[in-house]
């Protein structure tokens, strides 16, 4: 439906986008607005502010006075669309290309959360898109903004473009009846063209569309084939009502599946191909006799080279921070350096304080950031490839007894490398109870790698036994963390439903656009909350707290745990750098039973600072709380057991 609205630019509302019709001022200004662009025909859109009206054209912004604003006069074309289809048809990398907004793409469950808009051009016309989540169903809601919401009737649109995997069209042609039965004007794009083609599969586009009543359009989105005809097709179906689709959609699914066959069959042909060995390949990954060893080298080698790759990070941009920024740091704030405010930005080398410039963004820039960069990277390759799907079946089982589903497999996978992603790696879970679950054993189930690394350098010269006893009892408590709270909440762990997607070879410029937005995902939350929890620290040692606690912990350390009173202080310490308090152990040339109980109680106790701040923002107060609770319990449990056992 398209509807003209003419007002003057001063009558636009902030955020609408309008086309210039009528600039009815003296000639000398309309030369003026002519310059910066202020033409008829061009598109503005409205920015904040009622004086003076600031609108933005040509990708810059242009400050105009409300006298002059209100003698242009402007109008608005409502074309509002809405971008629906299944999950994993590439509907999100098409709303992307259409747009140029970054957006993530994936074939992982749970990847697009929310609605997504955008604005593009079609025939010069400007046009509103809705880009929802993947649906099976019409009926299906979806939890928005804390609130269930079925969105073909809440949200105001004027057509569909429907996306549909071409290579599985029949399963896609359900929820298009389902689209059909709205009885809006409808454009079907047939994404994955090229990949249906490979597989031998051809598609009669033409009688397709005939059949259905609307327009089809084959479409490859990771290059952009198809949009141009899409841009051609979407103005002349916006002026419709209603579709011109004649067929008639029945009730039942029986019917709806009857119909989809005889469409099949009359539109689809597929030549006998011989299976190739990537095919193979996929079925591989998903049988549990050959899956799990493809897993288990999966994830060995992803823990490898995402170490492998962040440790190769830090190393090049250590030397240049401390080289360079540093002492441009010191010599910046020297005369400020040993006064509280010189503490607080700048610390001493770690001995009492952390400073915000200096070891604050080191840990979130240098050290946390280079395996969140390595994780991430990893990440999009593997869920464009379609691999982490298949993990999550084959690890459903074994989580299900733990109160998780295969989708679990994915955020403590993260928490092998590092926490901090793996806890916004939660999200992808359905229910509160199952992101109170999975919180537990990414605290408890393995220390991330660079306490790993101090882990085994500090043992190392004691032999293998004492290394395995801990990461042993590391993976007890995680498995005991996730039977407790399986038990002691309630509510049911979800059956695992998804589609498994084909394989497909991950392109470098979907990947480098997921990675960045990412990154700046990280940037934007994780980062601020890593700050404040170390000018947190920094003022509870400032303030005198931290010697309390270390007065009132010293008894516990020495008579639950065994360890020397001297050493408490570094668990304090641990809540900031937990590989750098397992490191300082060291001196202190304690025995290798000791350095055990050490190890697996600074492991588990307490999250280090930037895992918690990040855990609050994810989880709320009151959940955090808990789980932390819970891993201090088990961390002074286990602690007291091994040290019975071994000393």
């Amino acid at each position: 439906m398209q509807t003209e609205n003419f007002r003057t630019l001063h009558q636009l509302k902030p955020g609408n986008t309008a086309q210039i019709r009528e600039i009815q001022t003296t000639p000398k200004m309309a030369e003026k607005l002519a310059a910066m662009g202020i033409v008829r025909g061009q598109f503005v859109t409205r920015q904040k502010g009622s004086s003076p009206v600031v609108i933005s054209v040509s990708g810059t912004e242009v400050a105009i006075g409300r006298e002059t604003a209100k003698k242009i006069l402007v109008t608005s074309k409502k074309n509002t669309f809405l971008l629906a289809g299944n999950p994993n048809v590439g509907k999100s990398l098409i709303f992307s290309r259409l747009t140029g907004i970054g957006i993530i793409s994936s074939n992982f469950p749970g990847t697009t959360v929310g609605l997504n808009y955008g604005q593009t051009q079609f025939d010069g016309e400007s046009y509103d898109i809705i880009d929802i989540p993947g649906l099976y169903r019409l009926e299906e809601e979806w939890l928005i903004e804390g609130k269930k919401r079925n969105l073909f009737k809440e949200l105001e649109y004027d057509f569909i473009v429907c996306v549909s995997d071409a290579s599985h069209l029949e399963r896609n042609l359900y929820f298009v009846l389902e689209i059909l039965s709205l009885r809006k004007p409808v454009i079907l794009l047939l994404n994955k063209f090229d990949e249906a083609q490979r597989k031998g599969i051809q598609i009669d586009v033409k009688a397709l569309s005939k059949m259905l009543g609307i327009p089809v359009i084959p479409t490859v989105a990771s290059t952009g084939e198809g949009l141009k005809e899409l841009a051609e097709v979407a103005p002349k179906v916006a002026e419709r009502e209603e579709t011109h689709s004649q067929l008639a959609v029945p009730e039942s699914a029986e019917e709806k599946w009857h119909i989809i066959g005889n469409i099949i069959q009359k539109v689809q042909t597929v030549k006998h191909k011989h299976p190739s060995f990537w095919e193979h390949l996929q079925g591989w990954a998903t049988t549990p006799a050959t899956g799990l060893p493809i897993a288990f080298l999966v994830l060995i080698a992803s823990f490898f080279l995402v170490r492998f790759v962040g440790e190769s990070i830090i190393d090049f941009v250590d030397p240049l921070y401390e080289n360079y920024y540093v002492p441009f740091l010191e010599n910046l704030f020297g005369p400020w350096k040993d006064n509280m405010l010189g503490m607080l930005l700048l610390g001493d080398g770690g001995e009492h304080y952390f400073g915000l410039l200096t070891d604050g963004l080191k840990l979130a820039l240098v050290e946390v950031m280079s395996y969140v960069l390595a994780f991430y990277a990893l990440l999009g390759f593997l869920g464009d490839l379609g691999y982490l799907p298949r993990l999550a079946v084959l690890l459903d089982g074994i989580l299900h007894k733990i109160g998780l589903h295969g989708y679990g497999s994915l955020p403590i996978m993260l928490g092998f490398g590092c926490k901090v992603p793996a806890v916004m790696g939660i999200r992808v879970l359905e229910t509160r109870r199952e992101r109170i679950i999975a919180l537990a054993l990414i605290l408890v189930l393995a220390p991330c790698i660079s306490q790993t690394a101090m882990i085994i350098s500090i043992l190392s010269p004691h032999g293998l036994k004492y290394m395995l006893i801990v990461f042993g009892a590391l993976f007890i408590n995680g498995i005991l963390a996730g039977t407790v709270l399986n038990k002691m909440m309630k509510g049911e762990t979800p059956e695992l439903f998804m589609e498994i997607p084909s394989w497909q070879i991950p392109q470098l410029k979907p990947l480098a656009r997921k990675l960045w937005i990412r990154m700046k995902e990280y940037l934007c939350d994780a980062l601020p909350l890593i700050l404040a929890g170390i000018l947190f620290v920094d003022l509870m040692q400032l303030s005198g707290v931290t010697d309390f606690i270390t007065k009132i912990s010293r008894l516990p350390v020495e008579k639950l745990l065994g360890l020397p009173g001297e050493t408490t202080p570094l668990l304090i310490l641990g809540f900031l750098r937990k590989d750098v308090s397992i490191a300082l152990l060291e001196p202190f040339n304690l025995p290798p039973q000791s350095l055990v109980v050490a190890c697996v109680f600074m492991a588990m106790y307490l999250p280090c600072v930037a895992t918690f701040f990040v855990m609050l923002r994810e989880s709320g107060w009151k959940d955090t709380f808990r789980v932390v609770a819970l891993t201090l319990t088990l961390a002074f449990i286990s602690a007291g057991v091994l040290r019975m056992i071994l000393m």
